[in-house]
């Protein structure tokens, strides 16, 4: 989140009791959550919060500022006292930033224990240890509905971290391991044909069989994925895809691409239920020995319905396959 300093004024509202020894709020679970949640709320009243930061002492909260829409406001609690600090421009006011406020009650503080221990236990580690606790409302996720997430990052051997991110109840929804993890190895080269085919199961498994999709890239890196809002049904959504997660993109294109499909066009998993590995390996085969080149490789699938390569009456789904010879001379492309 970006973040402009516009005053930093320090006040302290209230000096709460706490043990002569000062709690680790990432470890331990004997602190008084409730009762330092209620005190936040008596602060923040009914403005919404945009961001929580819990670290081993302290705890704090960005809000909307009670009086000026264009700002927002720091509270923080150091085991003795509640302090405001500090007036910020409201980004999300703007329509700036990936994140959108919400209410505190939303998530509540005495299900920490619950949260934490489910962190843990999603990145299996041993002798891994939570190292920061934030919360916010992320409108980069794929999930139809908005939801105000835990993000609890851990640390593992060296300098490794992982995110897990944990609902309000301590369910988790989203894990990003290590660049380096032996998970995201193991998916192995984004374009062999089994590869493919799971990338295509992992997006009937987030999105569901039935998504419209206006376009599906593939590249030997990542997938960029353009279909219908799941947020936002008859808008068209980009989401990036790579080995460990899924998310939302913003078009580079300063205008709108006058040959890109349209929802029109759209198909759904269920018309690709063809494109196995078995297929996949004959369409790259195919189109090597179509092109009758030596050393050439496929270093692109794309799948659609695009007039650019089709008239407006022909509706079947195109897949085209991008080979490449060493001197960079490329062809394609193959219908289903």
């Amino acid at each position: 989140m970006y973040r402009l300093r516009l005053a930093y004024l320090t006040t302290a509202f209230a000096a709460l009791a706490f043990p002569a020894q000062a709690a680790n709020l990432l470890v331990d679970n004997a602190w008084p959550m409730a009762k330092i949640q209620a005190e936040f709320a008596n602060l923040i009243r009914s403005d919404l919060v945009h961001e929580i930061a819990i670290d081993a002492d302290t705890i704090s909260i960005t809000a909307d500022h009670p009086t000026d829409a264009e700002q927002t406001v720091d509270y923080s609690w150091d085991q003795s006292e509640l302090r405001r600090s500090g007036s910020f421009v409201n980004f999300s006011a703007l329509g700036m930033g990936d994140t959108k406020p919400f209410a505190l009650d939303q998530l509540q503080f005495d299900k920490l224990p619950e949260v934490k221990a489910a962190a843990i236990a999603a990145y299996a580690t041993p002798g891994s240890r939570i190292v920061e606790i934030e919360a916010n409302q992320p409108t980069t996720r794929t999930s139809k509905k908005l939801l105000p997430l835990w993000e609890v990052t851990l640390s593992g051997s060296g300098d490794d971290t992982a995110t897990v991110w944990v609902t309000a109840l301590g369910q988790v929804v989203d894990v990003e391991l290590p660049e380096a993890s032996t998970d995201a190895a193991a998916i192995g080269p984004w374009l062999a044909p089994a590869t493919v085919e799971n990338t295509l199961a992992r997006l009937a498994e987030e999105f569901g069989s039935d998504a419209n999709f206006l376009e599906i890239m593939i590249d030997d890196t990542k997938a960029l994925i353009t279909m219908e809002d799941p947020q936002n049904p008859g808008d068209t959504a980009e989401f990036y895809m790579d080995a460990e997660k899924i998310t939302r993109s913003s078009s580079s294109m300063p205008m709108p691409d006058p040959f890109a499909p349209t929802l029109d066009r759209a198909f759904t998993l269920a018309d690709l239920e063809s494109l196995d590995v078995t297929r996949l390996a004959d369409l790259e085969a195919r189109t090597i020995a179509r092109m009758d080149m030596p050393d050439m490789t496929v270093f692109r699938y794309t799948i659609s319905r695009n007039t650019l390569f089709m008239t407006p009456e022909d509706d079947r789904l195109l897949v085209e396959v991008r080979a490449e010879a060493s001197d960079q001379w490329t062809g394609g492309p193959r219908r289903l």
